[in-house]
């Protein structure tokens, strides 16, 4: 078994190919991807820029979020073509693969943006957007946080040190990839998370009246 573990960087539809009552408003430039073995040790990685197709350029806010700019991605292929790659590369690794994300956006992203530009998949390729797992829930179930969390702070509170900057896709499926590594190895989950396990679910300090009051002294007897 191996994991790849993935993250995409987006940028927002344009306002004239907007439609009625339409999902999706945001559009895929970026992906990245890291691939594991079964010690969750990196074997292979994936990026590729994605053109976008419902806006002529990369709106300012996520061209200062990601660093991507229009002209880095005049080049870059279309979503169905970044896709296609991005399965022959999970096709390349020889093995069964868990998919896994950091929140279950991305594969949301992925589904409505293929409903917005009328893209479909052969059944060999759709196999690869099956049963993605949202780590986000995973780690918030371990911690006993419930909601939405940023990969930021998650890393924050694993006391890891963060690789390459955020919002670039590649460096955020690593950074995520070092987060699953520590939340799946007990000891390192201990050694980084113990104490903020601790702090954000504190054993309570009486139960029960028999935990308050030490009755084992007194005789009930007349």
């Amino acid at each position: 078994m191996k994991y790849i573990v993935i993250d995409l960087e987006m940028n927002r539809i344009a306002k004239e190919y907007k439609k009625a009552g339409q999902a999706c408003t945001m559009e895929i430039i970026e992906i990245g991807a890291t691939a594991l073995d079964e010690n969750y040790q990196e074997i292979g990685c994936f990026k590729t820029l994605v053109k976008p197709q419902c806006n002529d350029r990369i709106e300012r806010k996520y061209e200062k979020l990601t660093g991507i700019t229009t002209e880095m991605v005049k080049e870059a292929p279309a979503f169905e073509q970044a896709m296609k790659s991005f399965f022959s590369w999970c096709e390349s690794l020889e093995d069964r693969c868990q998919i896994l994300q950091w929140s279950d956006s991305d594969i949301c992203q992925i589904r409505k943006e293929m409903q917005l530009k009328n893209i479909s998949f052969t059944e060999e390729e759709e196999r690869y957007l099956e049963g993605w797992e949202d780590f986000q829930q995973e780690y918030g179930k371990k911690l006993g946080v419930y909601g939405r969390l940023s990969l930021k702070n998650a890393i924050m509170y694993a006391g890891i040190e963060q690789t390459g900057s955020w919002h670039d896709a590649l460096y955020d499926a690593r950074n995520t990839a070092t987060l699953l590594r520590t939340l799946r190895d007990p000891e390192l989950c201990s050694k980084a998370l113990g104490n903020v396990i601790r702090a954000l679910n504190p054993e309570p300090v009486f139960t029960t009246l028999g935990d308050l009051f030490n009755l084992s002294g007194i005789s009930l007897t007349a």
